[in-house]
């Protein structure tokens, strides 16, 4: 073995125990050696940088092993080198190789599955990469191919599988930079505000450098439900993840699943913009915050309740910058016929409007849009809600707090005495709430309100198990609006076909008097879906001397119904059907909301 100079690069000697020729006394052996522990230490320092960077959203127990495990390897190599020689290279490389793989296999159980590294799909991804790389090295022309084209740095190597491992959640726990001011136009504004409109949670801004993974996830969240009219939110804990849910056009759907540590520190976040007590975990609790998303303000009802796996949030958005409710009720799919009779109800100087349906039916902004109908100069309009959740120009609003004693009713009363014109109570629940609205409307004020029932007619037999007085309803409900929340059909994939004989025959109308109707069939535009957006329907009973005299104590269902069509009135269903000619929705859309 040629004998190394007696300078600092003897250093690089003591790696070098093997024959390999020397150049005028130069270590070649020893330099050898030298780079490659270099090279192997620089790989398990990439990968502790890697492994530090899945904490951040997929914490991996025990951390703290896995760290000394590679600070343990890279010290562990110059001895190595020293004792084994060359033999310490594929011993090395088969350590860390083992190293990295069982990590990899440990943080594969923490992450969804469509982030999982050690899986087919990312092996196919990976060499689709390749081949695709090769092929293209292969078709570029002769010409350029004659040229010389400098190859790709190691670094610029390393920037590309860092890309690949992107896309598979490898660098999740990264907050992302704020976008250049030349990536294009800048985000919209988005703010949480409490209830008084003060800020709800510091340094929310998307550039803040403070701004926490949780709020970056809430922010996330909101504004991709925002973006597709979504008007709930559920965050639901499973045995090892959080699924994301949207409702958007009045059907649940999945949009993302995220991990158990980021699910419950979206809850704390969102707990805390609502006013409610982020330790407790065992009951069930509700509050309220707003966010603006650009021009639009949103009014959100949050309610949180304990399940077996954690706590399940559901957050209500309720767009109130107005919409379809400032259009007015021309714009929520009424029927002309129903149109111009709700007009003449609603503009009447006193008695009972109800507008009745299943949560989520629409019943506040079909409220809100007879409101808009009337004019706040002339009239007193005072509503009482539970929360308020629209915010209208000109009329006094109030908030129930179940909590501090105020109720419907106990508002009600007071604002009695307020020389009110007008009323909306938010929602009749009880016989005393009832009672004091009916006096009301029979006392020179005219009362808006809503009630859960499934029509029109079944509206009577709900305010008698609500213990009213059948006189009482007799002479204060002036009308019933019945009304259900259908998809409507994308305009730019629906697909035409003959309508049934049967609808037809049903309608009254004969077999070529409508040549086709529609039904979904689905496209990018609409999300696979064949629908996109939302249209009312409608059935409105205006109480007549005939309907009036069968509400007894025990009325006849049937009798009432009859005496209901004999007016006029058109059944939910119906009116259903007869937007389905006009091509606004499908049949089989008309009967899952009316059945």
């Amino acid at each position: 073995m040629p004998a190394c100079p007696p300078i600092a690069i003897s250093a690089v000697c003591l790696f070098a125990n093997y024959e390999v020729p020397s150049f005028s006394g130069f270590p070649v052996g020893g330099l050898l050696m030298f780079s490659l522990y270099a090279a192997i230490a620089a790989a398990a320092i990439a990968f502790a940088v890697w492994m530090d960077d899945q904490q951040g959203q997929a914490p991996i127990p025990r951390m703290d092993l896995w760290y000394a495990g590679i600070a343990a390897l890279i010290f562990a190599l110059p001895v190595g080198a020293w004792r084994l020689g060359p033999s310490f290279v594929p011993l090395s490389l088969l350590g860390l190789g083992g190293f990295a793989y069982l990590f990899t296999a440990r943080r594969d159980k923490s992450v969804p599955a469509d982030e999982r590294i050690l899986t087919k799909r990312f092996i196919s991804t990976l060499k689709q990469s390749l081949q695709e790389r090769l092929a293209s090295n292969k078709n570029r022309p002769a010409k350029a191919a004659k040229e010389k084209v400098k190859p790709p740095s190691v670094a610029e190597r390393l920037q590309q599988f860092s890309t690949l491992l992107e896309k598979f959640g490898g660098r999740r726990g990264r907050k992302p930079k704020a976008a250049a001011a030349t990536d294009g136009p800048a985000p919209p504004e988005f703010k949480l505000l409490k209830k008084d409109g003060s800020p709800a949670i510091a340094n929310q801004e998307a550039t803040s450098a403070t701004q926490s993974e949780n709020i970056h996830n809430v922010r996330k969240m909101l504004m991709t439900a925002m973006g597709a009219g979504a008007t709930d939110v559920h965050l639901e804990p499973h045995e090892k993840e959080f699924f994301v849910r949207l409702r958007v056009d009045g059907v649940l759907k999945n949009s993302e699943t995220i991990t158990m540590p980021a699910g419950k520190g979206m809850i704390s976040t969102l707990k805390v913009a609502s006013d409610m007590d982020i330790a407790e975990r065992r009951r069930p609790q509700d509050g309220t915050f707003s966010a603006l998303f650009g021009k639009d303000k949103y009014e959100i009802r949050a309610a949180s309740t304990p399940t077996s796996y954690g706590e399940k949030m559901v957050l209500r958005l309720l767009n109130s910058s107005g919409g379809v409710m400032n259009a007015g009720l021309a714009n929520i799919g009424l029927r002309t016929q129903i149109l111009e009779a709700l007009k003449e109800v609603i503009h009447k100087p006193y008695g009972m409007f109800l507008v009745t349906g299943p949560t989520g039916s629409g019943k506040t902004t079909t409220v809100y849009a007879s409101l808009n109908e009337i004019d706040a100069q002339q009239h007193n309009i005072t509503t009482i809600e539970d929360p308020v959740e629209y915010r209208l120009d000109g009329i006094t609003q109030i908030a129930v707090n179940t909590a501090a004693g105020v109720t419907f009713a106990s508002i009600l009363r007071s604002v009695l005495r307020q020389d009110p014109d007008v009323l909306l109570v938010g929602e009749i629940r009880d016989k005393e709430t009832a009672e004091i609205a009916c006096q009301a409307a029979l006392t020179g004020h005219f009362v808006f309100s809503t009630l859960h029932a499934n029509d029109t007619v079944s509206t009577i037999t709900r305010m008698l198990d609500l213990g009213l007085d059948p006189m009482l309803i007799q002479t204060a409900v002036t009308a019933v609006l019945g009304q259900r929340l259908a998809r409507k059909l994308c305009m730019k994939c629906r697909e035409a076909y003959p309508p049934p004989p049967d609808l037809l025959k049903r309608l009254g109308l004969k077999p070529e008097a409508v040549p086709v109707i529609y039904k979904e069939k689905g496209c990018p535009e609409c999300g696979g879906t064949g629908y996109k957006g939302r249209i009312g329907i409608h059935e409105l009973m205006v109480m007549t001397d005939d309907i009036r005299k069968l509400i007894t104590d025990s009325p006849s269902i049937e009798h009432l119904k009859a005496a209901t069509r004999a007016a006029g009135t058109r059944s939910l269903q119906t009116d259903g059907f007869l937007k389905v000619l006009k091509g606004q929705t499908s049949i089989s859309e008309v009967v899952r909301v009316t059945t």
